[in-house]
């Protein structure tokens, strides 16, 4: 029995033990590595700010240089038709002006700059109309101007040509000979109206002011190989005959009183002055009974008020020239006046002006031209993009001192597009 129990124990499977599980291993430790980074940098400040205002503004992060670059462009067409008999209509298209500008200051506010060039005015060459360095003296302010600009004289003569109501000034603006002119001057910012008094004071080469465009004269041609041969254009005189040339203002509210028309509305701004100019560059009486008397002399005064879209502009001229240079009799003073009035009749977007003048004939004081104009404007953005249309008559008074013969008035339409970037 011992004998089977132990065969049958030995034929029994054979079972392994079970092992005991190994633990898991601990997870690793919850540590972050370290990454070197580069130290963070300052964000670079950019080397020029760009930036519009009425043209493209180049200047630099600190304010000590800037530069504003602007392009003016006219585009006209105009027609005349005298009212003689058997008289046609004189039209055509043209750019009576189109220029580029840049103004803006160096090593600070204190020096400021402008320089202006006519690209082909009413079908001219290139040449330079603006070319000014401002130096302020004194925080008053106070600025010393040399350069070739707008003589202080004659408010309207002051406006932008692309400022105005109309597409040209009035008659009067021959007449008081104002222009540009190269001087030196001594100011207190009058062109920007400040608040209060407003002046300038300043000598130029002329009386009558510099050419709009430089001449072209003093052409020879040989003979010998038919050659023409032409001095180089210039608008400056190669003697000057000194004139001095003061003005003198007062400006109430924030008016502009270089721009026409009250496209801004508001209440009741005024601008008003006065200018006086004397020709020094005759010092012998000629004709006259005293050095004093062959002088030429110049006066005038102007005012621009505007109040809720209406503008009012008023100049009043007196001009005597010397006897060397009057074209009329000497000794004659010439008196001139306009009147100009607009009214915004959808506020910013459309205006009408009209304008009335009277000055003495070039030729003689016995004769007087008269200006009378309407204008209907409309603007997209301001005086910067623009539609002006005006039309009138212009006629002199009087006969014809040679044929006794009277004039009769001509008429003159033109419409302008203007845009200005």
């Amino acid at each position: 029995m011992r004998i089977l129990t132990l065969l049958g124990l030995l034929a029994a499977p054979v079972v392994a033990r079970a092992q005991p599980a190994e633990p898991p291993p601990p997870p690793p430790p919850d540590v972050t590595p370290i990454v070197e980074t580069a130290p963070e940098s300052e964000p670079k400040q950019p080397q020029l700010w760009v930036t519009y205002d009425k043209g493209i503004v180049f200047a630099t992060p600190d304010g000590k240089f800037a530069l504003k670059l602007a392009l003016r462009n006219q585009l006209r067409f105009e027609t005349t038709r005298p009212t003689e008999d058997n008289s046609q209509f004189a039209s055509h298209f043209l750019i009576p002006r189109s220029r580029v500008q840049f103004e803006g200051h160096v090593f600070g506010k204190a020096t400021r700059y402008r320089v202006e060039l006519a690209l082909g005015d009413s079908g001219s060459f290139s040449f330079v109309r603006d070319l000014v360095v401002d130096q302020q003296l004194h925080a008053a302010p106070v600025w010393l101007r040399a350069g070739v600009w707008k003589r202080p004289f004659n408010r309207q003569e002051l406006v932008s040509d692309f400022a105005s109501e109309f597409n040209e000034r009035a008659i009067t603006a021959a007449f008081a000979g104002g222009g540009r002119d190269l001087g030196l001057a001594l100011h207190n910012d009058y062109e920007k109206s400040p608040e209060g008094i407003e002046w300038a004071i300043g000598v130029f080469n002329s009386f009558n002011g510099g050419k709009e465009r430089p001449d072209i004269g003093g052409c020879t041609t040989s003979m010998a190989t038919g050659t023409t041969a032409c001095p180089p254009p210039t608008n400056f005189p190669a003697d000057f005959a000194p004139a001095i040339v003061a003005r003198a203002g007062w400006n109430s509210g924030d008016i502009k009183g270089y721009a026409e028309g009250d496209l801004d509305g508001g209440p009741l701004r005024y601008a008003v002055a006065a200018g006086y100019k004397i020709d020094l560059g005759n010092f012998a009486k000629q004709a006259e009974d005293s050095v004093a008397d062959n002088l030429g002399h110049g006066v005038e005064v102007d005012a621009m008020v505007k109040v809720e879209g209406v503008s009012v502009q008023l100049g009043a001229y007196m001009m005597r020239l010397p006897a060397s240079k009057a074209s009329n009799k000497s000794g004659e003073a010439g008196v001139g006046a306009f009147g100009q009035v607009g009214y915004m009749v959808v506020p910013k977007r459309l205006q009408l002006a009209g304008r009335f003048a009277i000055a003495p004939d070039a030729k003689t004081v016995d004769r007087n031209q008269l200006e009378g104009r309407v204008a209907v404007n409309l603007f997209w953005h301001g005086h910067a993009w623009k539609w002006a249309t005006d039309a009138g008559v212009l006629k002199t008074t009087g006969e014809d001192p040679t044929t006794m013969a009277t004039d009769k008035p001509d008429f003159v339409l033109r419409s302008m597009l203007q845009l200005t970037l």
